[in-house]
């Protein structure tokens, strides 16, 4: 069966920053995203890296963060958690570095009949989870679940929705997804108001949460999304997007 070839961008890292102790943010520009377009929320790229262990090449999907088209330039945040090719890159990253990309692929589309929407998600889907939170219109009610290792790790966020930022700060020796899926579970939902959700992190926790979305809530399949991003005990924290 034929395959169209996705367009491949050229990138130069344009600048490194760390925005949380664990989360680089990396922004790419140049002329060779000229015609990259990116404007939905939850979209993504397949970034082409070279693996600083060993130089070998390797590919990964992560969250377009923020996009520009008048330089233009996209923002990607990397979670720093120390395995992956990807990961590795990140964290020696330096201004002047060449990569390539492809894509956008996948985007948000909010229910226009919700009321309320449940947005949860740790590192990994920290950037997709904001993303849909800027996007979510004045008035909307709701609430962010954020699960980061500590105070240490919040952020100031703004949006014009009304949701309410619920940061879940995980307890020494308890596994990564555990205190995400217990927030959510016992997260407060207006049964009066049709509601919406979206999570994602780490798999384990993240089929939890999605049965809660739907046994527990009641809430349509059309409008329960829950992905696993990652999953325990693997050594590559590598978004299951990255596979194609």
């Amino acid at each position: 069966m034929f395959r169209a070839r996705r367009t491949r961008y050229a990138a130069t890292v344009e600048s490194v920053s760390r925005i949380a102790p664990r989360m680089a943010r990396i922004t790419l520009g140049g002329p060779g995203m000229s015609a990259f377009h990116c404007d939905e929320p939850t979209q993504w790229v397949k970034l082409f890296v070279t693996d600083p262990l060993d130089g070998q090449p390797a590919g990964r999907a992560y969250t377009v963060r923020h996009s520009s088209s008048a330089q233009p330039t996209i923002d990607i945040d990397f979670v720093l958690h120390g395995n992956g090719p990807a990961a590795r890159w990140a964290e020696a990253a330096t201004p002047g570095q060449e990569v390539s990309f492809g894509g956008p692929k996948g985007a948000f589309r909010p229910d226009p009949d919700a009321e309320f929407y449940l947005l949860a998600g740790d590192e990994s889907a920290q950037p997709a989870v904001l993303t849909i939170a800027e996007s979510l219109p004045r008035g909307m009610r709701g609430a962010v679940y954020l699960e980061v290792e500590g105070p240490e790790a919040e952020a100031d966020m703004s949006w014009q929705a009304d949701l309410d930022l619920v940061w879940v700060h995980r307890t020494a020796g308890v596994p990564k997804g555990e205190a995400l899926r217990d927030a959510v579970l016992n997260a407060p939902v207006p049964p009066y108001e049709r509601v919406a959700a979206w999570a994602a992190g780490e798999s384990g926790a993240v089929r939890d949460i999605r049965r809660h979305f739907l046994e527990g809530i009641g809430l349509d399949r059309r409008h329960a999304y829950a992905k696993g991003y990652w999953k325990r005990d693997e050594a590559d924290h590598r978004d299951p997007l990255a596979s194609d």
